[in-house]
């Protein structure tokens, strides 16, 4: 047998190469993902072709190390890691960890260090030890049973090293590497060296002499050049020597290098989570690593099946199906999986005699789900209560708000079985339960986003009409539109241009009409909408301004008027979006099939649009109602400014308050201009828009903007200290949480909103507003449902839109229903200043 080979890999030095090496790459949620994969790709590799029997995957600790204490200026100056890489590296551990290789961070200890420590200890007799890095300084452990690999060319090839061939590649042995170093310096850790003193110089002084002792016992053979550079660097010279020379008191032993058997559950879940779907299918599919079945049948008790009436007598029971089919869509034909804690289970569609039998034990059961409102489509009529349900993707969600979305397939899946058995769920019960419980969050899964389910089930299935006439008109008026702005440019030109091109346009706009480039990119002056919109503005300004109008209306075709026309159901009339109240961060709902929630808002073409959106039942009509500045109501709770808390409860503009607070001069004088500018001021702070934002919005120099701010700060000094108090306390807890509890971990949103300190404020700063904004809109509308709609012929909720509530009602019932809905809206949680809901109503979606 081969004697043991034993892997240690330099992780941050393995990481930089990848980041560097690979384009952007992001998650489905923004999170970079370059890194991640490069190092995965790379590490997986050399796993391939070495087959090591022990791994150890190290990583530089944060914190001072002796070097630091040695050198004060040691890495001073080094470029800060960047914030996309920073981001990634635990990401990096944890997907090692999954993979069951061990990780070690040494406080007070450089990886490098505890490399050369452990190679040292283990190297020679029967062992075989092999370094992946890309850092130069571990060349120097090179030796009897030492190689060490480093990348060549991108993350597929390496370049390996012994003593032979690092003698080759050099020029001296690799016992003087740290002496190299000593001499030319490394500017990435601020490793001083010798001034004037180079590679080519180094290595041929190297070549004559191993040491520095020796190089300085020799200076008569150098150059006069040299001579004067060695003498004048000689102190700097073994103060580096002594900084690059690697310590080795601090090895990890045998069994800290074992490797153990990979989780499928969380190695499953992370590459789900970044999106690294052929990562996933190599690790699973690869024979590297041992893949771990944790969950299934594997360490859950033993399944067999049985009878309907057998498991009925359970009081709880978990219900499962194919994850590729919908209750929704397959309905009475979908064939269920039914099973009890035990193990015990059942396959088979419930209809009929089964389906009586199943929905009779409903009235006193408990059911474990993988997705509540995709049962409430299968059972709409099933006296099931929210609070005798348990929703494992809720679950999930409540703990993990940013990831949930791409993380929850795999969670389902994560042993690997394609199907999924009701044993699954129970696991995620017993996995997850205790850590809503342990977060306070099981309340505000039972009281608000579990009672939600069956509402969104029931605004899917009613589903918003479609004026198909009004549509059909729609799109021939928009390309009649299209053709003659096309037209009238390629008069201007001289020929026709593809206006979907940037190099045309900019070819139009920059050689032939001669207007003044505004900006540059990577391939050329841009053409983008605030270009052209500048554009617009200046004398001649006619074609950017027709460009404008045709991507407005192009965008409207595509986007909008085709989706719509294309999703229409012909049997219903309607179109049936998917809510969905399990994805965004801030826990607002969002819509896709189409998104009925991002509809065109402003002329008259998105007004045209939005009147072709009708109730289902055309004798009826939507009744609508709209928080007012809901937001700013409950900043002003949050903060308690009493300024704000006044103006609220005397029911006046706040709008313009404010712009009387900043401009210094009574309500009644403020002017519209004024009351925008605060307007603009109020909802930007809110979503911690700088005051370089806000003079690009406001138009107005960077100044004066933040003078603007200052004057809103002076007026309100509890906004401020409640922005920089909260930004604070989110920071400390780890998470930020609304009035109701619900929580939002600022590791998993550190890179969708931005970059930086800058963006995890901002998170944290608004996150605890809009997500409270968004509880209070869920608990409207379960009492609106409850109230006015379920079980109630003629009044239909079909539509959310952030803080707004569309109701489809009988014309009789219009008055009462109105005033029903402003009231329950309003009375949804109790604030500090009151919640004010504006009604509106009409024939369709334009009215409201």
């Amino acid at each position: 047998m081969a004697d043991p080979l034993i892997l240690l890999v330099d992780g941050h030095g393995l990481a930089y190469r990848a980041f560097y090496a690979l384009p952007e790459l992001n998650a489905p949620d923004g999170t970079p993902t370059n890194a991640v994969l490069g190092f995965s790709n790379m590490f997986l590799k050399v796993l391939e072709e070495w087959r090591p029997d022990y791994t150890a995957v190290i990583f530089d600790a944060k914190g001072p190390t002796f070097r630091s204490e040695q050198y004060a200026a040691y890495k001073e100056g080094r470029a800060p890691t960047p914030e996309e890489l920073t981001v990634q590296i635990p990401l990096i551990e944890e997907l090692v960890e999954a993979m069951g290789f061990p990780v070690w961070i040494r406080q007070g200890v450089e990886a490098d260090d505890v490399i050369a420590a452990t190679a040292h200890r283990f190297a020679g007799g029967e062992n075989r030890m092999v370094v992946l890095t890309a850092d130069k300084d571990l060349l120097q452990i090179l030796g009897d049973g030492i190689q060490v690999l480093r990348p060549k060319k991108g993350v597929s090839t390496f370049t390996l090293f012994d003593r032979a061939s690092f003698r080759e590649e050099y020029g001296f042995a690799p016992e003087s590497m740290r002496d190299y170093l000593a001499m030319v310096g490394d500017s990435v850790d601020n490793v001083p060296g010798i001034k004037g003193i180079g590679d080519k110089t180094a290595r041929k002084l190297l070549g004559r002499h191993p040491r520095l002792e020796e190089i300085y016992d020799h200076l008569d053979e150098c150059t006069p050049a040299q001579r004067k550079k060695l003498e004048a660097g000689k102190d700097q010279a073994f103060e580096s020597r002594e900084l690059v020379t690697l310590r080795e008191d601090e090895p990890l032993e045998l069994a800290d290098m074992t490797p153990r058997a990979a989780a499928a559950d969380s190695l499953s879940s992370l590459c789900r989570q970044l999106g690294l779907g052929k990562l996933q299918d190599r690790l699973f599919r690869g024979d590297v690593i041992a893949i771990e079945r944790s969950a299934g049948a594997a360490d859950g008790p033993e399944r067999r099946e049985a009878s309907l009436q057998e498991l009925l007598e359970a009081p709880r029971l978990a219900l499962t199906w194919d994850p590729s089919r919908s209750p929704r869509t397959d309905g009475e034909g979908l064939e269920y999986l039914l099973g009890a804690e035990d193990g015990r289970y059942r396959r088979g569609p419930l209809a009929g005699a089964d389906r009586e039998a199943f929905t009779a034990w409903l009235e006193d059961g408990t059911l474990l789900l993988p997705r509540y409102k995709a049962w409430c489509h299968a059972f709409p009529d099933a006296p099931l209560s929210a609070d005798r349900v348990w929703d494992a993707r809720v679950a999930h969600y409540l703990l993990h708000p940013d990831s949930a979305a791409a993380t929850f397939p795999a969670l389902l899946d994560s042993a690997g079985e394609g199907e999924l058995y009701p044993d699954r769920i129970w696991r995620l019960h017993g996995d997850l339960q205790p850590q809503l419980e342990e977060a306070g969050l099981d309340r505000l899964m039972e009281d608000v986003d579990l009672p939600l389910c069956p509402v969104l089930a029931a605004m899917e299935e009613r589903g918003l009409g479609v004026e198909e006439q009004i549509f059909t008109d729609l799109e021939e008026g928009l390309r009649q539109r299209i053709g003659e702005i096309e037209d009238e440019i390629a008069e201007v030109a001289g020929e026709r241009i593809n206006l979907q091109s940037p190099k045309q346009v900019r070819e139009l706009l920059f050689d032939v009409l001669g207007l003044p480039p505004q900006k540059k990119t990577k391939t050329g002056y841009s053409t983008d909408v605030t270009v052209l919109e500048k554009l617009a503005a200046l004398p001649g300004g006619e074609v950017p301004k027709m460009m404008l109008e045709h991507r407005e209306l192009a965008k409207l075709l595509s986007s909008f008027v085709h989706p719509f026309m294309k999703a229409r159901n012909p049997e219903t009339g309607a179109i049936h979006s998917t809510f969905e109240h399990t994805v965004t961060g801030t826990g607002r709902l969002s819509s896709t099939g189409p998104n009925v929630q991002n509809l065109p808002l402003f002329g008259e073409w998105a007004r045209r649009f939005r009147k072709g959106l009708v109730p289902r039942d055309r004798d009826r009509l939507f009744v609508a109602a709209d928080y007012s500045q809901i937001e700013l109501r409950i900043l002003a709770h949050l903060c308690r400014d009493e300024r704000l808390i006044e103006a609220f409860a005397a029911g006046r503009d706040i709008h313009r308050e404010t712009a009387a607070s900043v401009f210094s001069k009574a309500s009644r004088e403020v002017t519209p201009e004024e009351r925008r500018m605060a307007k603009v001021v109020n909802f930007g702070l809110l979503y911690g828009m700088t005051a370089f934002g806000l003079a690009g919005r406001l138009d107005v120099p960077q100044s004066a903007a933040q003078d603007i701010v200052d004057r809103y700060f002076a007026a309100f000094p509890s906004v401020r200290a409640y922005m920089d108090e909260s930004a604070e306390e989110s920071r400390k807890r780890g998470h930020t949480v609304t009035l109701f509890g619900r929580r939002r971990p600022l590791r998993e949103v550190s890179t969708v909103e931005g970059r930086g300190a800058g963006a995890i404020k901002r998170v944290a700063i608004n996150t605890p507003i809009q997500g409270s904004a968004a509880d209070i809109t869920r608990l409207a509308m379960v009492e609106v449902f409850h109230r006015l709609c379920r079980g109630r012929e003629g009044v239909d909720m079909v539509l959310q839109v952030h803080d707004s509530l569309v109701l489809e009602v009988a014309p009789d019932l219009a008055d009462q229903v109105e005033r029903d809905l402003c009231r329950i809206m309003e009375a949804a949680a109790d604030l500090a200043v009151p919640l004010v809901a504006e009604p509106k109503r009409g024939q369709s979606l334009a009215d409201v």
